[in-house]
């Protein structure tokens, strides 16, 4: 059974997960000014919004589908990660627990970015993310996806939520302390900052990674067979590389860290856009059970 919103219903549910997004976001981009920052999460909240709003009625020729099972899930699933995320106990480390750091304890592969530090790296990473979210909003040029805005805001919308819940939720979960923690290259200021264990994974990777993926992925569904894809793909591998390379060098995160946010982002990526493709074999859904428990179960059509 095909899952169809209403207006109203499709404008709340998008302005919730924009509202999550938002309020993450700003937990996650302490380094951003605080006037470019409230910017920047209001002009993404109206370009929703507003798309979902104005947008023409879906069409026949639309690659998406939406279904209860598949859509209600991810958003339940988002919602309780970045819920988890909050209700988790962390704090950040203190000068006493600072001093008892020893990079002797990092493995070889990690260990060479305790000695990065650069405050332009940190400038540019911070204008490669902002850059990232925005990329998928390039696909509006095409007639082809304005005229199927509703899909296209929610499958950008979902990338988004569930990346940020995953990210979010592992940061305070393993509490890793960042590479600058380790060197004496960072100023004091920065090593008290609140989110200075919160180095795995990198949020800035993650999301710059999704926000490009999706964006081939969904070229490619709108433009079978177009001549540009390969190109598309090669910007959307090369740019989260790019974040993350900054961010090793600002001494934000360490290698495996970067690793870690390069796969979970672009895996979302293109997992969201195929499972709601209407050819897509893979089905994912909860199930109310007679116990009163839900059961979440994920199944591959042959």
């Amino acid at each position: 059974m095909k899952f169809r919103l209403t207006p109203v219903l499709y404008a709340e549910f998008i302005i919730l997960i924009i509202f999550g997004m938002c309020n993450t976001i700003s937990q996650m981009l302490l380094t951003m000014h605080r006037i470019i920052e409230p910017v920047i999460r209001f002009l993404l909240s109206v370009i929703i919004i507003v798309s979902v709003l104005v947008g023409g009625q879906e069409k026949n020729t639309s690659p998406y589908s939406f279904s209860k099972n598949i859509d209600l899930t991810i958003a339940g699933i988002s919602s309780g990660l970045l819920i988890g995320s909050v209700l988790v106990d962390y704090s950040p480390m203190s000068k006493e627990n600072i001093s008892t750091l020893n990079p002797e304890n990092i493995s070889s592969y990690d260990s060479k970015a305790i000695n990065n530090w650069d405050l332009n790296s940190i400038k540019m990473s911070d204008i490669l993310l902002y850059s990232s979210i925005a990329v998928p909003g390039l696909l509006l040029a095409d007639e082809r996806v304005r005229d199927d805005y509703r899909n296209f805001s929610l499958l950008w919308a979902e990338s988004l939520f569930l990346t940020l819940g995953i990210t979010n939720l592992t940061k305070v979960l393993v509490s890793r302390p960042r590479p600058y923690m380790y060197g004496d290259k960072a100023p004091e200021e920065y090593k008290l900052k609140k989110d200075n264990r919160k180095s795995f994974f990198s949020g800035h990777t993650s999301i710059s990674a999704v926000s490009c993926f999706l964006m081939a992925s969904m070229y490619d569904d709108y433009n079978p067979n177009s001549k540009l894809s390969p190109y598309l793909w090669a910007g959307a591998c090369f740019t989260p590389a790019l974040t993350a390379y900054y961010r090793y060098d600002a001494g934000k995160h360490f290698p495996s860290d970067l690793v870690a946010g390069y796969f979970v982002g672009s895996v979302v990526g293109v997992l969201i856009p195929r499972l709601h493709t209407k050819s897509s074999k893979i089905n994912v859904g909860l199930t109310l059970q007679t116990s009163g428990k839900l059961r979440t179960h994920l199944s591959y059509r042959f």
